[in-house]
């Protein structure tokens, strides 16, 4: 009876540490990605879109919410991450929208990419690269501030 309470006693400390662990790298990647990027390519399965690029993503303190602006107009929404992720992985649902995009994402340095998948049908991406048949759309960013 003793080392069955040991083993539960054990077991819940090691769920609760990996519980934090996971906190931890949320707040990691949360503030990793806190700013505003610029947009300095967009990649569609139709090529280059040079009408999104110097747009800017910001994404707030708190780690939820995100705004879009371009040329004067903002769209704002909601960002989901997991770290954990293989690859890592991002939702963004606009405010205005009944919708999510799903995707992935990867932080080097001052460099963000993001590959989303705007069409429901379609599932999220699993690599940072525009495939036939399927419609992706992939970021490049930069960090501005």
């Amino acid at each position: 009876m003793k080392t069955l309470g040991l083993a539960s006693f054990a077991l819940i400390l090691l769920v609760g540490l990996h519980a934090q662990a996971g906190d931890d790298a949320q707040k990691k990647e949360k503030a990793a990605l806190q700013g505003v990027w610029k947009i300095v390519k967009f990649e569609t399965p139709k090529g280059q879109d040079d009408n999104i690029v110097n747009a800017t993503l910001e994404f707030d303190k708190d780690g939820k919410n995100i705004i879009f602006t371009r040329e004067n107009e903002s769209k704002k929404g909601t960002f989901k991450i997991n770290p954990a992720g293989k690859p890592k992985e991002i939702d963004i649902s606009p405010s205005d929208e009944n919708k999510t995009f799903e995707g992935i994402y990867e932080i080097k340095g001052k460099t963000l990419k993001i590959c989303l998948c705007p069409d429901g049908n379609d599932r999220r991406p699993t690599e940072f690269a525009i495939k036939d048949g399927k419609k992706y759309v992939l970021m490049t960013l930069e960090k501005t501030k």
